[in-house]
């Protein structure tokens, strides 16, 4: 995505600028727009990729690493760019947005769109015997995801597993399976029937419907739970004791689960092949903490292979 990135700032021409906001949607979601400008701050190759040229849509010229504000104003003047204490005021006369693109971001969204149409969140049929909590971590864009596998019966741990790669994907906000599952996929091999994964991410608790822990049990065929700490859309109905709904447009989409009145709540919704009460039944079983152990445990893991201080 990167490539992409760059290789459309290298189609602007001199005497013309860009928007961040235009690149994204040239990438094919605006979403992606703080993404460009990370992009254009790590950018090692101005004389192709002008990243001088790409300014924030109100006409601000915004940041510059090769020099600051000053010297990007200074830059596009000598383009032929007028600019005015930090802003360019007749914008649209010298914007550019006729990008030639395959807009890639489209595409994979299009690819989401398919994936959830095998969603299956009618309830897992099968005893369940294991439940695996899954979380990855970062060191810059090296990846390290731990799953560690606790019994359903007893609620011990069994075992912990952790694999650790590039994630070749970046950061762009409702695209983050497609930089964690090429990660995580060793980890699938591992996975037991009758094991219930549960993902640090949501499931059907989406804007999208479709969360990281949708998407991951689609493609993999394995039945998931979505715990988040965030609530990103629904309303939280009137508290039952510790368990809340959460509905989306009125209809069932997650709970909210705490461990007591003052607790801060987490937000629990079916991933694949379980029901949205199947979903709260799991989390709530290994509710000792605020996180759920499969999925507290699996980020502490990831953690400690982060910082190399795992035991080996």
């Amino acid at each position: 995505m990167m490539k992409a990135t760059y290789d459309l700032v290298a189609q602007v021409p001199k005497g013309k600028v860009t928007t961040y906001g235009d690149v994204a949607r040239a990438l094919g979601d605006i979403v992606a727009s703080r993404f460009v400008g990370v992009a254009m701050s790590l950018n090692q190759d101005i004389v192709r990729v002008p990243c001088r040229r790409v300014i924030q849509s109100d006409g601000s010229v915004g940041g510059y690493t090769g020099g600051g504000p000053e010297k990007k104003s200074r830059l596009l003047r000598q383009e032929g760019v007028p600019v005015s204490n930090g802003k360019i005021a007749d914008l649209d006369r010298y914007l550019f947005n006729e990008f030639t693109t395959h807009r890639p971001l489209a595409r994979l969204r299009s690819r989401q769109v398919k994936l959830k149409k095998l969603l299956n969140i009618k309830g897992f049929s099968g005893p369940i015997s294991r439940v695996a909590g899954l979380d990855v971590a970062y060191q810059s864009n090296h990846a390290f995801a731990a799953m560690v596998v606790f019994d359903y019966d007893t609620g011990n741990e069994i075992e912990e597993h952790v694999v650790e790669g590039d994630a070749v994907f970046p950061y762009i906000p409702t695209y983050l399976a497609y930089r964690e599952m090429p990660v995580i996929e060793p980890l699938m091999k591992l996975v037991e029937e009758g094991t219930v994964l549960m993902y640090d991410g949501n499931g059907i608790l989406h804007p999208e419907g479709f969360g990281i822990a949708s998407q991951l049990g689609a493609v993999f065929e394995i039945p998931t739970v979505g715990i988040a700490k965030k609530l990103l859309c629904g309303d939280v109905s009137k508290k039952h004791v510790d368990s809340a709904e959460v509905r989306v447009r009125g209809k069932l989409a997650g709970h909210s689960l705490s461990t007591g009145p003052s607790a801060k709540p987490v937000f629990v919704s079916a991933g694949h092949m379980v029901s949205p009460r199947q979903a709260r039944d799991i989390a709530s079983r290994f509710l000792k903490h605020r996180i759920p152990e499969p999925t507290r445990r699996a980020h502490i893991v990831a953690e400690s292979a982060r910082r190399g201080t795992i035991n080996k």
